[in-house]
């Protein structure tokens, strides 16, 4: 009987350590999250219950021609991101597109499929999660062009709601939806740098 209690504790014990190695993985991961980034204008991050939303902005050195061709196409975003290994396009109907997307965030794999829905008249693209173990994403992205039409304002909103309740701090939560928005912004980025490359 003792042993049998031993052995139940010993498994206790290595599960709990488990756990805390994940969560110590993911909070150090997260320390670079907890401040705004060069590519964060701004942002706006609420949650209540299982449902966050949020905003951020960011100042693209682009036309907005020039971001929309890139933006166009999600499902090279792997070719640019450090986060996402793998894009890949599973439909592509009218304006818009299923994309399969494989990713790091926080540390830790993640996969799910988006669609998007591109509306050029008015600079905007629509984006809801078709496949997602962990959440449920409604959002858009939003296309400003400066005065002088050298620049653009990307305005990224959105709902997410929690599928499965998980003890993950807020901070953490707050942490990769920042990560999330600084990577698209890289990856879009390297996305321009390849346009000016190709026609140079």
């Amino acid at each position: 009987m003792k042993k049998r209690f031993l052995g139940l504790a010993a498994v206790l014990i290595v599960g709990l350590g488990f756990i805390g190695l994940r969560f110590y993985q993911m909070r150090t991961a997260a320390l670079e999250w907890e401040s705004s980034s060069e590519e964060i204008l701004s942002e706006k991050l609420h949650k209540r219950t299982d449902t966050m939303t949020m905003e951020f902005t960011s100042r693209l050195e682009a036309p907005i021609t020039n971001i929309w061709q890139a933006f166009s196409e999600p499902e090279r975003i792997a070719e640019f991101s450090e986060t996402v290994r793998i894009s890949r396009l599973l439909k592509a109907q009218g304006n818009s597109k299923l994309v399969l997307f494989e990713l790091v965030l926080l540390g830790q794999p993640q996969r799910l499929s988006l669609e998007f829905t591109f509306i050029p008249d008015e600079n905007r693209v629509l984006i809801k999660s078709v496949e997602s173990q962990l959440s449920d994403i409604q959002g858009e992205y939003r296309f400003t062009p400066s005065p002088d039409g050298a620049k653009t304002l990307l305005t990224y909103s959105a709902v997410v709601k929690d599928k499965v309740s998980l003890p993950v701090p807020l901070s953490l939560q707050k942490s990769a939806a920042r990560e999330t928005f600084v990577s698209t912004v890289r990856a879009l980025k390297k996305g321009l740098e390849a346009q000016n490359t190709i026609s140079s």
